[in-house]
């Protein structure tokens, strides 16, 4: 009995594993394009619109939730990520607005 829940557990792990790396490269995608979009839209928000960076972030969509955002220290910018998975920034440039870096 325990040999089988070894293989059945082997095999469970097998298929995370594979369904793990089968997927992953779309994740990341997906992730640096949230990032992006986050980081792009607080970056106008705030620096376009002059608006607080609380009331901005309280616009954004819930299922952007796990993006999280900041402006960056000493430039008129915004900073996003998904922990561990993709980052982006948006600089802002008068008479331009916001553009990604």
């Amino acid at each position: 009995m325990r040999r089988l829940i070894k293989w059945v557990l082997l095999g469970v792990l097998v298929v995370v594993g594979v369904v793990g790396v089968y997927f992953a490269p779309r994740v990341h995608r997906l992730s640096i394009i949230g990032a992006g979009y986050i980081a792009k839209q607080m970056c106008s928000c705030v620096f376009v619109a002059e608006r607080d960076f609380a009331s901005c972030r309280a616009d954004m969509p819930p299922d952007m939730a796990l993006v999280r955002a900041e402006v960056l220290p000493g430039e008129r910018g915004v900073h996003a990520w998904i922990p561990g998975i993709a980052e982006r920034a948006a600089r802002y440039t008068p008479g331009t607005g916001c553009t990604l870096y």
